[in-house]
């Protein structure tokens, strides 16, 4: 017999998606200064915030009938393109240029992964499909 695939409520979705998002703002708002050497401890515990919040995602996805992967894909992306960027401008010395540019990047990525959340905890699932259907011996 095949395990059904996970799946979130609307409910449990809320819930993991309003402390997810706040362990994700108190651990940028409390992020060291650069160099120091709790920092990378932090970007570690935001980076497994950010991966938990793109699984609760996916299920809520699966949960509504919609591709699996286009919410968390979104939700990565967004998210970890200024790191890729932030990692090439600091191998060309142009760390100064990028960070100029990072402020705006939020104001865009923010309120687009908020509205992705929104969308994905207001739409209603779908009822999930028989996986132990029982057959009538009618001939017997």
């Amino acid at each position: 017999m095949e395990k059904s695939p996970k799946r979130l409520d609307r409910r449990t979705f809320w819930v993991w998606v309003v402390l997810l998002v706040l362990g994700h703002v108190l651990a940028n708002v409390s992020i060291p200064a650069p160099g120091s050497a709790a920092l990378l401890p932090m970007i570690g515990i935001d980076d497994v915030i950010l991966i938990l919040l793109s699984i609760a995602l996916a299920r809520r996805f699966r949960d509504i009938g919609w591709p699996v992967w286009i919410g968390p894909t979104i939700l990565l992306v967004t998210i970890g393109l200024p790191f890729l960027g932030i990692g090439i401008a600091v191998m060309n010395h142009a760390g100064d240029q990028i960070m100029q540019w990072l402020p705006l990047y939020g104001l865009i990525s923010g309120p687009l992964n908020l509205v992705l959340l929104i969308v994905a905890g207001f739409v209603p699932g779908k009822p999930a499909r028989a996986q132990n259907i029982e057959v009538a011996h009618v001939f017997e």
